[in-house]
């Protein structure tokens, strides 16, 4: 059974348009062989929502809670067995409202860009009130021009039950 879904033409505009601000951000990076990466939570792909994405939202996480997940990059339809795993990220949620996150490259990687969702909702939202999974449009991000083996945000006041969407641009580290 292939089932068929049906997009208006600001739909469609949307959808491109997130579609671009991915192909620009490899178009940037300074290496070939950079890879689109996130982080891996097992009953979070997108796919699984009806996005037309491989990716992972984690959660919910509760308050007081420390988490490390893997990071996977070029995994493909949220199967990791075609992937690589390049890293770790450590979600830290305290009771105070503060969610720390970290990413850690494995040696022979590194971040050209890291982008970031953490909310109460299990996906961020456009301004049309529809949910992305879009890198580009999650609210918190870092570029490194000369790439990084780690990253970290601080969000506060949060409340609740949260999730979260690690999402990166990984690249083979530089040899001096």
């Amino acid at each position: 059974m292939v089932a068929s879904v049906a997009f208006n033409s600001c739909e469609v505009e949307q959808l491109e348009a997130e579609e671009n601000n991915l192909e620009e951000s490899f178009s940037r990076a300074p290496e070939k062989g950079c890879e689109t990466a996130f982080a891996f939570y097992k009953d979070g792909c997108f796919l699984d929502d009806g996005f037309n994405r491989w990716g992972w939202s984690i959660g919910p996480l509760k308050a007081d809670s420390k988490q490390e997940y893997d990071i996977y990059q070029a995994a493909g339809k949220c199967d990791i067995s075609k992937g690589q795993l390049i890293g770790s990220l450590y979600v830290t949620y305290s009771e105070d409202g503060s969610v720390n996150v970290d990413y850690n490259a494995k040696s022979g990687y590194q971040f050209f860009e890291t982008h970031l969702y953490v909310g109460n909702d299990k996906y961020p939202t456009l301004k049309n009130g529809k949910p992305t999974v879009a890198p580009g449009k999650y609210p918190y991000k870092h570029s490194f021009p000369d790439e990084e083996s780690s990253d970290s945000f601080k969000i506060n006041d949060m409340d609740g039950d949260i999730y979260v969407i690690a999402h990166a641009v990984v690249c083979p580290k530089k040899k001096n």
